[in-house]
C-alpha cells in the first residue's frame, strides 16, 4: 500500500455559494440532497439536509500531453430540469475553447442513499481517442474538509474510491465502466488535480490518504465506453 505524501494538504475551503440548482428524491427513503453550480455537483448532503459530505464532484479533460481543461472553470454551462416539478437536472457544459461538450443527467435514487450522474463526453474538435477524462471528488464529510480519510478498494470485484470520517459518515464512488486508473491524495500537494495540471495524465498513484483535506481521482476509459458512462456515489454511516 502506497500512502500519499503531503499531509494534511492545504486548508480546506468550500465552493461558491451561488447555486444554480438544488435536488433531492421524491421519496422519504433517500436521505441525499445535492446542489449544482458552474456545471458540476457541489455540496451533497447526507444524512441530513444541513450535513454536507462533499465540496464538489467534477471532470477534468486532457489530451495526455499538453491540454488541460477543468469543466467548472473552462466551460459554459446550461441547466434544465429533467421534467417539470422534478428536482433532477440536465447539464450541458461546452468548453470555452470549443474542443468538447459534456452532457449530464443528475438525480438521486429514490430507494437508496445514492446519487447518480449519467455522463456523455462529446469531442467537438478531433476524435474521442484524442482525449482523456478524469473524475475529481473532494470529500468534506460531516461538514468539514479537514480530517477526511480516503483509500482505493473493491466491492464484489468492482473498483471503488472510498472516503470516510470516522464515526460520522462514509462515501463510495464507482463508475459503470470501472476505472482506467485511480489515486487518492492531499489537496494542493499530492492530489490528482496537481498531477493532471502538471503532467496532463496521472503519473503518481497512491492507495491511501488519512486524516486530511483529500481528493479522489479516477480516469474514465473513453474508448471502452464510447464516451458514455454513469457515476454512482453512495453514502452510509
Amino acid at each position: 500500500m502506497t500512502i500519499a505524501p503531503g499531509w494534511p494538504g492545504i486548508p480546506a475551503r468550500w465552493t461558491s455559494s451561488a447555486k444554480s440548482g438544488v435536488g433531492a428524491a421524491h421519496s422519504p427513503l433517500s436521505k441525499v440532497w445535492f446542489t449544482v453550480s458552474h456545471g458540476i455537483l457541489n455540496e451533497i448532503y447526507y444524512p441530513r439536509v444541513d450535513w454536507a459530505c462533499t465540496r464538489d464532484l467534477g471532470l477534468i479533460v486532457t489530451d495526455g500531453t499538453g491540454y488541460f481543461s477543468e469543466e467548472k472553470r473552462q466551460a459554459q454551462s446550461q441547466l434544465s430540469t429533467l421534467a417539470t416539478g422534478v428536482p433532477a437536472f440536465r447539464l450541458v457544459n461546452t468548453a470555452v475553447d470549443g474542443r468538447y461538450s459534456i452532457e449530464k443527467e443528475i438525480l438521486t435514487d429514490p430507494q437508496r442513499n445514492v446519487l447518480l450522474q449519467r455522463t456523455r463526453f462529446v469531442p467537438l474538435q478531433g476524435e474521442l481517442k484524442d482525449y482523456r477524462l478524469f473524475v475529481l471528488l473532494a470529500p468534506h464529510l460531516g461538514n468539514r474538509g479537514a480530517g477526511n480519510s480516503g483509500w482505493l478498494g473493491e466491492s464484489k470485484g468492482t473498483p471503488v474510491l472510498y472516503a470516510e470520517r470516522e464515526g460520522l459518515a462514509a462515501l463510495a464512488l464507482v463508475s459503470s465502466v470501472g476505472w482506467a486508473a485511480r489515486t487518492v491524495g492531499y489537496v494542493g500537494t499530492s492530489d490528482g488535480w496537481q498531477d493532471l495540471q502538471q503532467h496532463k495524465c496521472l503519473t503518481h498513484f497512491y492507495d491511501r490518504a488519512e486524516n486530511g483535506n483529500i481528493a479522489l481521482t479516477g480516469e474514465i476509459d473513453l474508448a471502452a465506453c464510447q464516451g458514455e458512462f454513469t457515476l454512482a456515489l453512495g453514502f452510509d454511516q
